[in-house]
């Protein structure tokens, strides 16, 4: 079988308007973050908010008229990542967000990208769905971010009640998220047929 063309792959994944959405997304991480250092919070407060929304829109219009693709399914998930971690971090480091807070999502995140890694290296790259608490967790740690943006571009204290009640609401969903993939995919692990097959040859 002949191979694409770059134009043909751009057309193939990248022209796919939920592909297009969540390389958005990826693009302006780094406006979000020159925002937050440099005091324009509330334009990264404003795109910040774009971006959020376009986390929903790009997986509903994938499902509603089935552009599903294998690299979308890459895509969106790091693109997710990617504008809360940067955000999160550009924050904690400019002395607006706590330090451990930002510490334990990161580590959280790292925990499961290290998990894809031996999953795969035992039984072959897994299949990623989010689950329950994870999705959960991603919206809250998106408003809780939006929230902090905000308190800082209309120069509410962030000793108000709403943020340190969010904060906590995050970290007790983000300890959950970490512990339902390590329960999920270590069942997941024990009952691969890969992993068995690969055990018994041992």
């Amino acid at each position: 079988m002949a191979s694409l063309s770059v134009g043909e792959l751009i057309v193939k994944y990248i022209a796919n308007p939920p592909n297009a959405i969540s390389i958005f997304r990826l693009i302006v991480v780094l406006p979000i973050a020159f925002g937050i250092t440099g005091g324009e919070f509330a334009i990264s407060f404003a795109i910040f908010v774009v971006a959020a929304i376009s986390d929903g829109l790009d997986g509903f219009l994938a499902r509603r008229f089935g552009w599903e693709t294998a690299f979308g399914k890459v895509i969106d998930p790091v693109a997710d990542k990617l504008l809360l971690l940067v955000t999160t971090i550009t924050l904690a480091l400019s002395g607006h967000f706590p330090v451990m807070v930002m510490l334990l999502m990161v580590a959280k995140d790292l925990a499961v990208v290290l998990g894809v890694l031996v999953y795969t290296a035992l039984a072959g790259f897994p299949e990623l769905r989010p689950i329950a608490v994870g999705k959960v967790t991603t919206v809250l740690q998106l408003v809780l971010i939006g929230y902090v943006l905000l308190t800082l571009a209309v120069e509410i204290p962030l000793n108000h009640l709403v943020t340190p009640v969010l904060i906590w609401i995050v970290v007790v969903t983000t300890i959950l998220d970490g512990c339902g993939y390590l329960w999920l995919w270590t069942g997941k692990l024990v009952r691969d047929p890969r992993w068995l097959a690969g055990e018994a040859n041992a």
